[in-house]
Formats: structure tokens, sequence, C-alpha cells
């Protein structure tokens, strides 16, 4: 049996943050000087609508109100877990039981102790097949738990039970590595019976009806204007919180929210475009703060696979190497974002494994080809051509047609579907037809009746791990999402994961499962890795962010300097 102690916020060394310090540090003759108004500002382009933690919906905000076995936090390595609901864990020897003690201290806003029970009744409602939930296949590997999401077992035969009052024990039906990277979702959080059973139809839907454990409750909501957090005076390291207020104001347009910055109306803010390059030079002159941190986000090309798309060329792996070496990952980065990094693998920087970079243990998987090919339009014809002639296709270039299937109208989407469409056409002689639906909805629908050759996507990650990336592009996981990819050979490796603890066999496998993915089969053309951009005035100090927790993590933030 194994032991794991509690692990709190002055363990953490090297924090990633703006005005950097261990909370540990944070002494009561710094606390007496802060500015005595602890309040924080913050835009937002959208208020969710949905308060259901095991629904994921709005997580950027539950993760901040709640709080789950496990708090995420970022370092210079990326994300980090540190216990937070649970002050420490027994894992058997053979990793499938693990019996998390938790806090006593632990609250809800309405003073009732957080318990055991309420972890049970939150991960059973999760695998409840009536309320039908996406993210309960997260914990699948908890024994009875895929029997009874599937309408095959019951709540009782779940092995997430609650021991005793503090007492919280998973058994899972293989050893997983992957297990505790998925504790930071909200799914997987704590939900009072009580109150979700009384509020029926009508839970999540009425923040009203909402008591939270982590430290900020929500206090006032003006429907698309402004959200009000306060600090939770119950939540158990209260005294560790500095901000008494969170101030979240809607502001569509990004010129005014840039205005509003400006002014010192707003104390942070995530510019994009232009607005990003201003102020970044800006910050590098002392006036404000600028943070940008790896995001686990990969966007890029994906392929039809299920009849070749409308040209019927999408077969080909040869066809789609050639349309993916022709754009130029930096230029169309500088030319159309301003922001995010170049990409030659599918699994993101931010994703880490066995406790650092997963991109820098393996390299980056297409870039020694890519550079083989970028900026020589001769060389990526001809490999275009070899496609053809291998699909006997005598069609001259010339008078090929592509469909890039597209939505969306903001400026910067119009720009980058304008990119590829003029890189394509100008390296490969051939014609991009764009097709653009009207929404979301009609996007979908194109897409899954394969009406396109390529289009524009990717995956931002749920949990910390490698295999959340490898995993979408398992056959039938997620389909014409994916552009129906498939391969025998991929999956296989996918299969050996299952029970594998070996942390090496588990890299090796990654490692051959994106090189099957990005070099064999060219299911996927990565463009750009995603960042994170965030603005902050200079008297907001440690401010933090985290990839799978609440993405502005407030906890440890306070204002200091202001109106000096």
């Amino acid at each position: 049996m194994r032991k794991i102690q509690k692990m709190c916020a002055a363990l953490l060394a090297g924090v990633m943050t703006v005005g950097t310090f261990a909370p540990s540090v944070f002494a009561d003759e710094a606390a007496k000087e802060l500015t005595d108004e602890q309040v924080i500002n913050v835009r937002t382009t959208a208020f969710g609508n949905n308060y259901d933690v095991q629904d994921m919906g709005w997580r950027w905000m539950m993760a901040a109100c709640y709080e789950g076995l496990y708090r995420d936090v970022a370092d210079e390595n990326g994300d980090e877990f540190i216990l937070a609901g649970a002050e420490s864990v027994d894992i058997s020897d053979d990793g499938t039981v693990y019996t998390y003690h938790l806090r006593e201290d632990a609250k809800w806003s309405d003073g009732v102790p957080v318990t055991a029970r309420e972890y049970e009744y939150g991960w059973k409602r999760l695998l409840n097949p009536d309320y039908a939930y996406d993210y309960a296949s997260f914990i699948y590997n908890v024994v009875g738990a895929e029997e009874y999401n599937s309408g095959e077992g019951s709540a009782d035969d779940v092995m997430a039970v609650a021991v005793d009052d503090y007492t919280f024990e998973v058994t899972l039906k293989v050893a997983d590595p992957t297990f505790e990277s998925k504790l930071v979702a909200t799914p997987l959080y704590p939900t009072r019976e009580d109150l979700a059973e009384a509020a029926g139809d009508n839970w999540g839907k009425d923040w009203t009806l909402c008591v939270y454990n982590g430290p900020f409750c929500m206090t006032d909501m003006v429907v698309d204007n402004k959200m009000v957090w306060t600090k939770n005076a119950e939540y158990w390291d209260a005294e560790n919180v500095h901000l008494d207020t969170i101030n979240w104001y809607i502001v569509a347009q990004e010129s005014t929210a840039a205005t509003m910055f400006e002014n010192g109306e707003l104390d942070q803010y995530q510019p994009t475009g232009d607005y990003a390059i201003k102020f970044e030079k800006e910050a590098e002159e002392g006036k404000y703060q600028y943070m940008v941190t790896d995001y686990p986000g990969t966007i890029g090309l994906r392929f039809n696979f299920i009849n070749g798309g409308t040209s019927g060329l999408m077969s080909n792996v040869k066809i789609r190497k050639a349309i993916s070496y022709s754009i130029d990952r930096e230029e169309m980065i500088d030319a159309v974002y301003g922001r995010y990094n170049p990409a030659y693998s599918y699994v993101a920087p931010a994703i880490t494994f066995n406790g650092s970079s997963y991109r820098s243990q393996v390299g980056e998987v297409i870039e020694d080809e890519y550079n083989e090919y970028v900026g020589d339009p001769d060389k990526i014809v001809a490999l275009f051509q070899e496609g053809l002639d291998e699909l006997g296709v005598e069609t001259p270039i010339e008078y090929i047609t592509l469909t890039y299937l597209t939505s969306g109208s903001t400026t910067e989407v119009q720009a980058e579907r304008e990119y590829i469409q003029q890189s394509l056409e100008e390296t490969l002689g051939l014609t991009v037809e764009l097709s653009v639906a009207g929404d979301n909805s009609l996007f979908i629908a194109d897409r899954n009746e394969g009406n396109y050759d390529f289009f524009l996507g990717g995956w931002y990650s749920d949990y910390n791990d490698p295999l959340d990336f490898l995993y979408t592009n398992y056959t039938d996981a997620y389909g014409m999402s994916f552009g129906g990819y498939s391969n025998t050979d991929y999956d296989a490796l996918a299969d050996q994961l299952v029970g594998e603890t070996d942390m090496d066999k588990r890299l090796d496998i990654y490692k051959q499962m994106e090189q099957i993915l990005l070099l064999d089969d060219c299911a996927f053309a990565p463009i750009y890795y995603a960042t994170k951009q965030v603005l902050l005035q200079n008297w907001v100090k440690d401010y933090r962010t985290s990839s799978f927790g609440a993405s502005a993590e407030f906890i440890w933030t306070y204002i200091d300097g202001k109106n000096q």
C-alpha cells in the first residue's frame, strides 16, 4: 500500500505566475499592506447556463466555485495536481484501489460538511443512464461503472463508495496511470443529493439553487451583462483566499474590451489578434503584465476518410501530405493569428507525461519531413501528382477542385480560411472551393454527410495525458467528428495500453501511435498548438492559470498597488 500525504499550496515551487511567490510565504505582515478593496474585474464574451458539475458544461466557472479531490495548478513543467478536497490517498500495491481521506474541515457554502457521500452520489449520478452525461466514460474503469451506465447493472454495483463520512474508496477493474489526472474534471466533483433531488429537472439550470465547496460563490447575475462571485467564507482555506469579489463582465467587442482595459475598468482580459500584439509590446515596456502559457489544444486539417471526400482524392496519403505541406505554419500564424505556436505533432506541448513535457520526450513527429517540402512548390506538386498516379486519376491538377468545409464569420476565421485556400491554390495550382456553413449545426450536418474533402478542427484535452489526444482517433471513438479515420494497427496499440503501468512501455506505444497517425497515414495535418494569452494590470498579483481545472485560478490572486 502506497500512501500519498496531503499536498498543499505551500509545497508548490516555481509555479508559473505573474507576481511570483509561493503562497506559503505570504506572511501576515505582507497581507496588511494589501489594497483594502480586494476586487478584480474580468472580461468574458458570454455566460454559460449550466451549473451542473456532472455535465461539464461550464468548467471554467465550476472549477473555481467548486472543488474536487484534486486542484490543478500550472508550473514551469506544465499542469500539476495537488490534493484539495482530500488530505491524503492510499493506493493499493496493484494500483486498483484508491482510498481518499477527505478534509474534515471542508464545508459547503451553507455550512453543511462536505462528506464522502457527496462524492459517491456525484459519481453515481454521472453514471446514471437516465441523465446521459457525456463524461460518464471517464470512470468506466471503475468496477460496475460501465455496466450501470449502459443499463446492464445497478448503482449498488459501482465501486465508488463512501466507507464513512470522510473516506471515499474507488476500485478499478485494471490499474490505470491516467486515472488521477481525470479527477480535476468537474464531473468527478461532489454533489449535494438533497438539493439535486429536490430540484429535479431544474438542477443545474437555476444558479440560485446551488451551493459551493470551492473558494468562491456565485452571488449575482445580470443576464447578458454581469456576473459576481464573492469569497466563500465557509471554504476550508478561506483565510488564504484574498479576493473578496470577482466581477465578470460580458464585453463582446474586442475593441471595447481593449479600451476598458486601458482605462483600468478591467483588470484582466485575454486579447486576440492585433490587440494581443499591441499589448504584448506595451507589457515589454512594463506598462502591463502579459502571461503566455501553453494550452492543451492542437488545431489542424482533418480529411474525409469515409468516401475519399467530394473530390475522391482524400484516400491517398501522398495527396493528404501535399495538402498539409502546402501550408507554411509559421507564416500562417504570423499572418492570421498573431499568437499560437506552429504544430508538427498531435499531442500538444501542454501535456505532461510521467512528470515532464511529453513533447520534450518524443520530439516533433512530422517536423523533419515537413521541412523537406515547405517552401518548395515543385516538390509538393510532384508529391500530389504521385498520389494522383497511384489513384489512377488522369485529370490535370489545374482542373481539380477540393472542398474546404468551414463555418464562422469572425474576422479571424475569414482570414484563416482565406489563407488556407490561397496557400493550396498557389502551391498546387488547383481550386479550393469554400463550403461555408451558416452555423455550427449546419457544419456538423455537412461533416456527418461527408460533403467535404477537409475541414479545420482539432482537439482540446480533457485530462493531462497523451492518451486523451490519441484515443480520439480510435475506430468509432468519435466517428465523423474526426473524418471517419480507422487503422487496425493504431487500435491494437491503444488496446495494449489497457492495464499497462510500465511508463516506458506506455511512452513507446504513444510514440508509435503518433507515428502512424501523422507520418504513415497523415490522418491529421497539425497547424498550430494553442496558447493562452492573459493581460493583467500591474496591480494584479499571483494570478494563475491551468489547463484542466479553472481556466482562471483566482484562489491565490490579490490586488496590491492599485490607484497608487
